[in-house]
């Protein structure tokens, strides 16, 4: 087994601190006292460490975010596929209360995520994570519409539900209005419904 790498810190010899402790230290600042007080200089201090060492890992402050809102994409993208169901509604109802659910256990990584505190990250790297999500709601709403629905068009209405839920969530977030997970559902299903009518195939519902 291979030794553990040491380093001399504060006058005694430390394990030095991996990509994946630098994350945690990261994370932990943002999530407590917000995102603009996160530096590397505060993550070294909060590692016992000098500000070098995390420069073996990260280019900069913006480097280090993006790497933690890509994380948190991917932690979305687990929690929306956790448990799928046969039935289509089920799974797109599911699919909302979880994403809901995320927004309300990790505020401060969907604030992160969605560019919602100034911040400096790579829009281009997030937006590239999110797509394998888009995809995902994509799928799950496709089964909804008409049977000779265009990929495009599923696309199209995947990109109109995660704009309906994050504007949702942000109103929520900032007080202005006190959604709640039945409403969200609801909206979410009247837009389904809205773009099966707009299509001239409204498929019935099954029944039980």
């Amino acid at each position: 087994m291979a030794a553990t790498k040491t380093r001399m810190s504060r006058g005694e010899k430390r394990p030095i601190a991996g990509r994946e402790e630098i994350l945690s230290a990261a994370r932990a600042i943002g999530v407590c006292e917000g995102w603009k007080a996160l530096t590397i200089r505060s993550v070294a201090q909060k590692l016992g460490y000098a500000s070098p060492l995390l420069y073996e890992h990260f280019r900069d402050k913006e480097d280090l975010l993006t790497q933690i809102a890509v994380d948190a994409l991917r932690q979305l993208e687990a929690k929306l596929i956790e448990r799928p169901s046969s039935d289509p509604r089920t799974t797109v109802a599911s699919m909302t209360e979880r994403y809901w659910t995320f927004m309300l256990e990790h505020t401060q990584l969907y604030r992160l995520v969605n560019g919602m505190d100034g911040v400096p990250v790579d829009k281009n790297a997030l937006s590239s994570s999110a797509q394998s999500i888009c995809k995902l709601v994509a799928e799950a709403v496709r089964p909804l519409l008409a049977e000779n629905v265009r990929e495009a068009d599923a696309q199209v209405l995947a990109d109109e539900l995660w704009a309906l839920l994050h504007g949702m969530a942000a109103l929520y977030m900032d007080r202005v209005v006190p959604f709640d997970l039945a409403r969200v559902t609801n909206s979410v299903m009247k837009l389904i419904r809205g773009a099966r009518i707009g299509q001239g195939a409204l498929r019935p519902r099954p029944r039980n």
